[in-house]
């Protein structure tokens, strides 16, 4: 799912799954994935979440955002040299 969701944006991220205590949802999260779509790409970004969606129903999938540009930066990998 990630990686289809994922070719519909500019950026993409994946991130922890929220504990289901957090979120409330009565199931594991699988993936937890941030997507910054242009608008003009937004109809299909959700028409292809709406088809996963009904090829998957064993899995809820959820749209929600906007989210703030720092859904999309990148943990570093090792702690900068100057540190």
């Amino acid at each position: 799912m990630h990686a289809a969701l994922a070719g519909y944006a500019v950026a993409a991220r994946r991130h922890a799954p929220q504990d289901r205590r957090l979120s409330g949802a009565p199931t594991a999260m699988v993936l937890n994935g941030a997507y910054l779509v242009d608008r003009d790409r937004w109809d299909g970004f959700a028409a292809l979440a709406r088809e996963l969606a009904e090829g998957h129903p064993e899995v809820r999938l959820e749209l929600t955002g906007p989210w703030p540009p720092y859904s999309f930066v990148a943990e570093p990998e090792a702690e900068p040299a100057w540190a």
